[in-house]
């Protein structure tokens, strides 16, 4: 019989990271388990995005905190991790959008997060292509950037196994195994494992793991995407990451070209019980409306980047995020049958920001796995904040589809 402190089910970035924050912190066992391959879902198909500050001061000190890792763990691998320090520049327009940004800035500060505003000249100085003639406020974040979602995610797993993390892929958890109303293991096409505790990091089928513990997350799995550019000179160089809260749109370098991310008003949501095991024999695009949001979108942004009329696009990257009602994660003990017995946790529902959050989802879950309080607030988070709810009903997901469509890109840390 095969038993663990600690099993992690779901080998995305999230999983990774709670490997390798359990291995640094203690000396238990741990084991990471997932059925396709390392970060072969939504973690190599997210946008990278490293933004420290945001609307939502309860994510920012995760978010620090992954900014901070990235740097120990090009220490500890001897090689970089794929970060891209070009910081960020968030250009406020109208009364609502400056406010929102000196809220952000506010959030920053507290943190310790620098940032700079800058002129007209400033800002043609690093991002020639841009007109921001009617911007009010421009705001430059010197310690953001973005990140390559797949180089990052496997860093965590190359430094959980140096930490004795075992990782088994190819490796499917079928059920959870419920003794006295305790998980007490997980039942997997490898046979039965028992652990000390079982974290639930499944990402988009996270609410069918926790299904069989009789409390199924409440969260959606919804669309996510961006499209690329064809490379071009004029805009295709190295610079800042730009969000454009007037046209809820963001952009950011991709090798000669730009990735251009624009919010959908009526996102896609999906049933997870009827995903496929395999992500990737899935498309998320239903059809070719996908297109139609670009286009429909490039009015509002040619205000501050003209030059997007007559940018050719070459490619299109969808994917799934999760996402919950209030646009918040679920992080902590999963509720069960025994008041008290918490040895099943959520990470999960991380609301498009499950890169720039992961080190912080990690520090966190493995500080109360293993008893410890957290170094932040993690009580919004709460699994069970909602309430009773089937998370599989149309209109829970219509709720989650407006959590997506209403988030801010002001605010975006993917």
């Amino acid at each position: 019989m095969e038993t663990f402190d600690h099993i992690i089910i779901g080998g995305g970035i999230v999983g990774l990271s709670i490997a390798y924050h359990l291995a640094r912190n203690s000396p238990d066992s741990i084991l990471v388990l997932e059925r396709n391959e390392l970060a072969s879902a939504a973690s190599s198909k997210a946008a990278g995005l490293i933004l420290q500050a945001t609307t939502k001061p309860s994510k920012t000190p995760l978010v620090k905190l992954t900014r901070e890792t990235i740097a120990l763990l090009e220490q500890e691998l001897g090689e970089p991790v794929g970060f891209h320090d070009v910081g960020s520049l968030r250009i406020a327009a109208s009364d609502a959008r400056v406010k929102e940004l000196e809220t952000i800035e506010h959030d920053a500060s507290r943190h310790g997060i620098a940032f700079e505003h800058l002129s007209q000249q400033d800002l043609h100085d690093k991002a020639p292509w841009l007109d921001a003639s009617t911007a009010n406020r421009i705001t430059f974040f010197p310690t953001d950037g973005y990140v390559d979602p797949y180089l990052l995610s496997t860093a965590y797993g190359r430094a959980a196994r140096k930490g004795g993390v075992q990782i088994r892929t190819r490796t499917e958890v079928n059920d959870l195994i419920i003794e006295s109303g305790r998980v007490t293991g997980v039942n997997s096409t490898s046979g039965n494992i028992f652990g000390g505790s079982v974290i639930d990091a499944a990402g988009a089928w996270a609410s069918i793991i926790s299904a069989h513990a009789g409390f199924p997350l409440p969260m959606a799995p919804t669309r996510s995407h961006y499209w690329i550019t064809a490379p071009e000179i004029a805009y295709g160089g190295e610079f800042p990451v730009v969000l454009l809260p007037e046209c809820q749109a963001y952009m950011r370098p991709e090798v000669g070209a730009m990735v251009v991310g624009v919010q959908e008003q009526h996102s896609a949501t999906f049933d997870a019980r009827r995903l496929p095991d395999d992500i990737n024999t899935f498309s998320p695009t239903q059809g070719e409306e996908h297109w139609d949001v670009i286009a429909d979108a490039m009015e509002a942004i040619s205000v501050f980047f003209p030059a997007i009329s007559q940018a050719r696009f070459a490619n299109y990257v969808s994917g799934l995020s999760t996402y919950t009602p209030d646009g918040g994660i679920l992080l902590g003990p999963v509720p069960g049958p025994v008041p008290g017995a918490a040895n099943f946790f959520a990470a999960a529902g991380c609301c498009g920001s499950g890169i720039a959050l992961s080190a912080g989802i990690g520090s966190a879950i493995s500080s109360i796995v293993r008893g410890d309080k957290p170094q932040f607030d993690i009580t919004s988070f709460a699994p069970n904040r909602f309430g009773p709810v089937d998370p599989f009903s149309d209109e829970f997901q219509t709720r989650c589809a407006a959590a997506r469509a209403s988030k801010s890109h002001a605010a975006l840390a993917k």
